[in-house]
């Protein structure tokens, strides 16, 4: 007779295996040095960040009937935050704030003299399809849409379609007019924008990514319209559908857009999306799009587009022998909520870095740092990367929304900021929330079902955003409770910008139903830095930033770092577009390669400047030979 033991002798030693090549894989402890050890490099001023409308604020949204019961959860997101150039000083201190505790739109100087600023406003809801019962502001970010040398405001809702306001170059409410991306009149439900130019024609166009399924009540408090929740918790694919319109005016100086959405087939618009980000990873100047889905999988869509035809293939990782599925890129059952890339291992490739929920005793999942790997091309579908979170620290801090590296005392070290926190009570609800996770998926998408999520209940609102900073060990590590972030909050979007001119980078975060805050760096000025404003003419003669050109700088010591110059990428915080290096104790001469698109082809151009801030016009430089790339070409 065989015993119980040896008939599960197989697996028992498989699960030793398994387990052992864990340990192996796990990163040796070492102690902590470098930058920890010297805190006092880091340091900022507060500055409260408050909407130019203090009026009628609320702590939770009206809900439809069905969500009556769970209007926490609906009302977890909306806090948005971009930083940028509106006014045209060559100055990126203005910002654009969506606080959901009014649903306000506001435009806001920041770090100014009295004599030189100007009176916070309020940017005003669309004439046309805006219900204000059913409709709120989701997020904003600047992009110069009609190519006429103004950062234009892009507003993003749930209840209609996004939108643009028109810059006219006067600081005031009457200075920005909106116009529709579509007259078609559609409810979204949009969380996530990005404006790059997927196309490869020179000039930037909008991808929306969808939450709630379209046509959906969300909003409603009469309960016109039926609402549903996710259809699993690791394989929902049954949200809003995600949208490209390509720019079809900016070369004629006004807003016109095609409706090309149909290029994203089923498997790459229908997740539930909170996150997008747009990057040229494969170096052949047509950004490859990064689609974070909540409640899995996330996407990255190769592009294989040309002018005027938008085209994309999914691309996914490849599992080893100690990767856990969930760990590879394309292939995730996690909550996708914010996305950054970074040349974080200075080898010239652009890495990912995804947000996700890793909330200790609760649902640990884990964040994601996908690292570029030189010796894999992208042949068959495969995108070469490998989840590098564990090993470097990154893998662990609360329930993630946006994240954004940067070198915020100038070492030539990327530091990582992190948005998190979910909902702020006294009432602890995640038992429930891990009974529910456990339920039938077929249940799950009726809000029937759901327990009790609402005013005063809790889910990881206890805990600080992350400032994760890189030691000699090679780790990152959260030394948050040192710089000024220890208290509890619940934030959603992260935008960075040298408000101030004074070389280092400054950063505003948007918080959910509590005050978002501007931190002014006092302490990173002191290491010289490089901050390049690349250009693009326009039609009209004048210029707009370079949205997806990539620069790649050469240090004294041979190392390198490549950085992009982005306005958008992530959840609901938008960095202004400058590339920024930190140039540590080196005051010597920069040599930097920068490669960009544009109707012409892509181009190459390489440079060398000194420390300091420099203004860059790109347009057609030398062109580049994508069959001399390799197989990276989306040819």
């Amino acid at each position: 007779m065989t015993s119980p033991l040896s008939s599960h002798a197989g697996k028992l030693v498989a699960g030793f295996i398994a387990s052992g090549l864990l340990l192996l894989a796990l990163p040796p402890q070492s102690k902590v040095k470098g930058a920890l050890e010297d805190p006092a490099r880091f340091a900022f001023v507060r500055v409260p960040l408050e909407p130019a409308d203090k009026s009628g604020f609320r702590p939770i949204r009206p809900v439809h009937p069905d969500y009556q019961h769970i209007a926490a959860w609906i009302s977890s997101v909306g806090a948005s935050v971009a930083i940028g150039d509106l006014d045209g000083d060559r100055v990126s201190n203005e910002a654009c704030l969506v606080d959901p505790r009014n649903d306000s739109v506001s435009i806001l100087p920041l770090g100014r003299r009295e004599t030189e600023s100007f009176e916070p406003f309020t940017l005003l809801t669309p004439k046309d399809g805006y219900d204000v019962a059913t409709t709120a502001p989701m997020g904003c970010l600047f992009a110069d849409a009609n190519a006429d040398g103004h950062e234009d405001v892009l507003v993003y809702y749930w209840g209609r379609s996004p939108g643009i306001f028109e810059n006219s170059g006067s600081m005031s409410r009457e200075g920005f007019t909106f116009h529709e991306i579509t007259d078609r009149g559609e409810v979204w439900f949009t969380n996530a924008a990005v404006f790059s130019d997927i196309d490869g024609d020179g000039f930037g166009d909008f991808l929306f990514g969808n939450y709630f399924p379209d046509e959906s009540g969300v909003l409603d408090t009469i309960g016109r319209r039926p609402v549903e929740m996710q259809h699993s918790m690791s394989r929902a694919y049954n949200g809003g559908t995600n949208r490209l319109f390509l720019n079809t005016g900016a070369n004629s100086g006004t807003f016109a857009f095609d409706d090309h959405s149909g290029s994203l087939d089923a498997t790459m618009a229908t997740g539930w999306t909170l996150a997008l980000g747009a990057a040229d990873l494969n170096h052949d100047g047509y950004p490859e799009i990064y689609v974070a889905n909540d409640f899995g999988p996330d996407r990255l869509l190769l592009n294989r587009s040309t002018p005027g035809d938008p085209a994309f293939s999914i691309a996914e990782g490849r599992r080893g022998l100690t990767d856990i599925r969930s760990g590879v890129l394309g292939r995730d059952s996690f909550k996708g909520m914010g996305v950054d890339f970074a040349d974080v291992d200075g080898d010239g490739g652009l890495d990912i870095f995804v947000s996700n929920i890793a909330e200790d005793y609760a649902l640990l999942e884990s964040h994601l740092l996908f690292l570029h790997q030189q010796n894999i091309g992208w042949e068959n579908g495969r995108a070469p990367y490998r989840n590098a979170s564990g090993a470097l620290g990154l893998a662990r801090s609360s329930w993630g929304w946006d994240a954004k590296f940067a070198d915020l005392d100038n070492d030539g070290t990327y530091e990582a900021l992190q948005a998190t926190g979910f909902v702020k009570g006294w009432s602890d609800r995640w038992p429930e929330l891990q009974e529910l996770a456990m339920g039938n998926d077929e249940l799950l998408r009726h809000p029937g079902v759901w327990p009790l999520f609402e005013e005063g209940d809790g889910l990881s609102g206890d805990r600080a955003d992350a400032f994760f900073v890189r030691g000699e060990d090679g780790r990152f590590h959260d030394m948050a409770s040192q710089f000024g972030l220890a208290e509890a909050s619940v934030t959603r979007g992260i935008a960075l910008a040298d408000i101030d001119g004074d070389g280092d980078l400054d950063f505003a975060l948007a918080r959910q139903w509590e005050p978002s805050v501007l931190f002014v760096n006092a302490a990173g000025q002191e290491r010289p830095s490089l901050i390049l404003d690349l250009r693009l003419t326009n039609p009209d003669g004048s210029t707009r930033p370079a949205i997806g050109s990539i620069a790649t700088a050469t240090f004294e010591n041979g190392g390198t770092l490549s950085a992009i110059c982005d306005s958008s990428n992530g959840h609901s915080g938008h960095r202004s577009p400058e590339v920024h290096f930190g140039l540590g104790n080196s005051s010597a001469e920069v040599p930097v390669t920068v490669r960009w698109r544009t109707a012409s082809g892509y181009h190459k151009r390489d440079f060398h400047f000194m420390p300091g801030r420099h203004r860059v016009l790109l347009d057609d430089g030398p062109s580049l030979d994508l069959a001399s790339l390799g197989t990276g070409s989306n040819q």
